[in-house]
């Protein structure tokens, strides 16, 4: 039996571009609203699960298998290494943004940019796994589980960009952006032959994997956990971004 090319339904796509608005829409308010800042910490602690558990389950996972152990792991920590260096050039730029205390910094330039182009490779890879999949079952799962997390990707994206400074316009276009993603790249892998693409995958999961360990503990996670004010309602919105991306993943491999 010949190779068959994968369909992907053009409902699902825009299914999949409205989820990613509706996250990021989600969060918008959180930027724009100015003196509701505690919605904006407990923003900060759910995009920190949500990234803990993506890069745990999800992306650690598939670099370590398509690079092998020691090059993902080392891949991993360069990437750590460098934003950690960045870090230092902004003057310990994770140890001020908090974006909900009076206190607070802009941050690293750099590192607002580094986080959505590390989503958007994220975003851009799942579409790809999906349009590479016959329709049918687990087509289908693997459309729920993106589907499930899509909007926690742009709420976080969001919510991460307004702790840093970033005009409500910028936002807004971002999530545009970040939504079209996955779309994107599930329509053009039904339109071309991806074959030999799974090293690049591999290295991009790897990136950004580090990305989202190294954001996830050390700007939003721990140092909003360190404050005592509100620390209960913030360790429990963690929770819930932590399990609402675990329970898309492993849902997504239950096909």
């Amino acid at each position: 039996m010949g190779y068959i090319k994968p369909v992907i339904s053009s409902v699902l796509l825009i299914l999949l571009f409205v989820a990613g608005m509706g996250g990021g829409l989600v969060a918008l308010p959180m930027r724009v609203a100015g003196k509701k800042t505690s919605w904006l910490c407990l923003g900060g602690t759910f995009a920190g699960g949500a990234f803990l558990a993506t890069a745990l389950f999800e992306l650690g996972p598939e670099s370590l298998e398509t690079l092998g152990a020691l090059p993902g792991l080392v891949m991993m920590a360069s990437t750590m290494g460098f934003l950690f260096w960045l870090d230092r050039q902004g003057h310990h730029a994770h140890a001020e943004m908090h974006g909900c205390h009076p206190h607070g910094g802009s941050g690293t330039a750099a590192k607002p940019y580094i986080l959505g182009a590390m989503l958007g490779f994220h975003s851009l890879l799942e579409g790809l796994a999906l349009g590479s999949v016959q329709a049918g079952a687990s087509q289908e799962a693997l459309a729920l589980a993106i589907l499930f997390h899509k909007a926690t990707d742009t709420f976080a994206l969001a919510v991460t960009l307004g702790r840093y400074g970033l005009s409500a316009g910028k936002i807004f276009a971002a999530t545009i952006l970040l939504s079209l993603a996955s779309p994107g790249g599930a329509w053009l892998a039904s339109k071309v032959d991806l074959e030999g693409w799974q090293m690049i995958h591999g290295v991009l999961a790897a990136a950004t994997c580090g990305t989202f360990l190294y954001l996830a503990w050390f700007d939003l996670l721990v140092p909003e956990l360190k404050e005592r004010e509100g620390r209960l309602w913030k360790s429990v919105s963690a929770a819930l971004g932590f399990g609402l991306v675990a329970l898309a993943v492993f849902s997504g491999r239950g096909s």
